[in-house]
């Protein structure tokens, strides 16, 4: 065989054509020429006529369609002798299924059709599942195609770019890591494909050169930076190109949530600052433990919405400077209550501000599990209400949206969050659930663990 297509791939792109494992599965980033390399391996196991023919299921017709357009671009490369139909053959009279054909001289073929699992029933051959993340019945796909491909010894290939960690492919992911099911990984971030020739290769095929560029890593850099910089959060960012299943559908406050309550270019204040507004103010703070960042949200209730007036955060500030920020605070008439985190090593600090200001004017809430829940559910209302303003800011967005709702087997709802090593715990998040709490008209206290009583609880 010609060993000329192989000069157009990455290593990567080598790896998968020359997998032979009976299941091999793709997780990849977008964009990085994967069904392009499927294709040339289709073509290329068609012109050796002994490995029957092959099944290609894309998300729609339209795909389909580029698919065979590329099987035939690398046909005519390789001097294999194919037909490639001109529009969609029917290939099953009783449900109607059509699909694109590409005939080779042997007799051998490539069949490209659409997502509906009757495609492959009563087929014999390999088989390919493109974007298999984004097939409505992605369970009923699979089943169908596994005995299509894998019942006679023929290869069946799986890859996709993912879509939410419920997906039937990110399943398939997590049960080939753990051992569960017996198929070769393949795993390419857009990280991956750059550091192997991704953008030398996109130059040449854009320049029409002849040969590959030699590596540029400013080059690389700059296409990194680009592709980066007009992805609109970091949810997107992980799920498109490096290959982390977006947690939007789970995240208590989604990016949907979030974005009408944000202001581009919200003013907001310091401890110090001379306070001229109208309205009441209410604070919450978040003690930083270890890693984490002690947060302090200040929020302004004009009418019936809720506006964001003070975000500072205490990244490695002793606590003296952070009791100092806070009793500056309380200085303001307009500040009418405080409620902060006593947990842990938060409790010296509350005791100190409630002797100072009292016990109503500052309240101590211990952060247990049912607390918890208590203080975010609120706080995604007033989202979806629209009672609340926020600034535009991308380390506050990521820090609200990190707070996940998990529904446990036993039907009960518990909160997780996405930890940053450079940003904190959700701390924001926190913060702004304290302040709103401590805005609550009907104010009645946080329940509290049970005290221990001779070392019983």
């Amino acid at each position: 065989m010609n060993a000329a297509p192989f000069n157009l791939l990455c290593p990567f792109q080598i790896n998968w054509v020359r997998d032979r494992a009976p299941l091999a599965m793709g997780e990849k980033s977008r964009r990085i020429g994967w069904t392009w390399t499927q294709a040339l391996a289709a073509v290329m196991d068609r012109a050796e006529g002994d490995k029957g023919d092959y099944w290609h299921s894309s998300a729609d017709m339209t795909a389909s369609g580029e698919f065979i357009g590329e099987c035939a671009t690398w046909a005519e490369m390789m001097n294999a002798v194919a037909t490639v139909s001109s529009a969609p053959e029917i290939i099953d009279e009783d449900s109607g299924i059509s699909a694109f054909v590409m005939r080779f001289a042997n007799g051998r073929k490539i069949v490209a059709g659409s997502s509906n699992p009757k495609f492959f029933r009563s087929k014999g051959g390999a088989a390919g599942l493109d974007e298999f993340a984004f097939h409505r019945d992605g369970r009923e796909l699979y089943k169908a195609a596994h005995a299509t491909a894998m019942f006679w010894g023929y290869p069946l290939r799986i890859w996709s770019t993912h879509n939410g960690p419920g997906s039937a492919f990110n399943g398939m992911i997590q049960q080939a890591r753990s051992g569960k099911l017996k198929a070769s990984l393949h795993k390419v971030t857009i990280l991956d494909a750059v550091e192997q020739g991704i953008v030398e290769r996109i130059e040449m095929r854009k320049r029409k050169l002849a040969d590959v560029p030699a590596p540029d890593a400013k080059r690389r850099q700059e296409f990194l930076d680009e592709m980066r910089s007009t992805c609109p959060d970091e949810d997107t960012w992980n799920e498109e190109y490096m290959c982390v299943p977006s947690t939007d559908a789970s995240s208590l406050l989604s990016y949907d949530i979030m974005r009408p309550c944000e202001v581009a270019n919200l003013s907001l204040l310091d401890v110090t600052s001379t306070f001229t507004g109208a309205g009441s103010m209410y604070a919450g703070f978040d003690v930083g433990r270890k890693r984490d960042l002690s947060v302090l949200w200040v929020i302004e209730k004009i009418g019936d919405v809720f506006w964001t007036r003070i975000v500072r955060t205490f990244d490695r500030v002793n606590f003296s400077a952070q009791e100092g920020a806070i009793n500056t605070l309380l200085q303001i008439a307009a500040v009418k209550r405080l409620a902060i985190d006593s947990t842990g090593i938060g409790l010296q600090l509350s005791e100190r501000l409630q002797q100072r200001w009292g016990r109503y004017r500052v309240e101590a809430v211990n952060f247990t599990a049912a607390v918890k829940s208590e203080l975010a559910m609120p706080v995604r209302r007033l989202f979806e209400d629209k009672l609340i303003r926020i600034p535009q800011d991308d380390a506050v967005r990521e820090d609200l949206h990190s707070v996940r709702k998990i529904v446990t087997a036993a039907n009960n709802v518990r909160l997780d969050v996405d930890r940053s090593d450079t940003d904190g715990h959700a701390d924001r998040f926190w913060a702004l659930a304290l302040a709103y709490h401590a805005a609550d008209d009907n104010v009645r206290p946080l329940r509290a663990p049970m005290a221990r009583v001779g070392g019983l609880q």
